[in-house]
């Protein structure tokens, strides 16, 4: 082969190489920032998502929420006392229903298709956030039974 055509083919390759790389880098980066596809599947940078239960009317007697798209859907339930409310995980990535004030709620992360039940026993109003997510956010409104 042509010395010429070598030194083409080589610095070719090194292009695609140090292009893969910082590519790579900033995946990587975006992910422990909590922006990447790197960070346990697809949250904020790559798809901003999130839930905001003042931003929607309340559902009411809705006992099944899906975390999806990175956000709680709906994120705003009202339910009566002694209702069972349930979460499941349609996301690729790893998601928790947590109380906003360290409360009742307080699942363990889970992954698709993994699911938390909670009870609730007491009538008030329940914030809570997923911890990886913190743009996720929802409200369970519990009423005397």
């Amino acid at each position: 082969m042509d010395k010429g055509i070598t030194a083409i083919v080589v610095i070719s390759v090194i292009a695609v190489v140090a292009a893969m790389a910082v590519i790579m880098v900033v995946m990587v980066a975006g992910g422990t920032a909590g922006g990447g596809m790197m960070n346990g599947g697809m949250d904020g940078g790559m798809m901003d998502g999130g839930s905001n239960p003042a931003d929607e009317a309340a559902a009411e007697g809705v006992t099944q929420v899906r975390l999806e798209n990175i956000a709680f859907s709906p994120a705003n339930i009202v339910v009566d006392a002694g209702t069972t409310v349930t979460w499941t995980n349609y996301d690729s990535a790893l998601h928790t229903v947590t109380s906003d004030d360290g409360g009742e709620l307080a699942s363990p992360t889970f992954g698709r298709n993994g699911t938390f039940s909670y009870t609730f026993d007491v009538p008030g109003e329940y914030y809570y956030r997923c911890e990886p997510h913190p743009n996720m956010k929802g409200l369970v409104t519990v009423r005397p039974g």
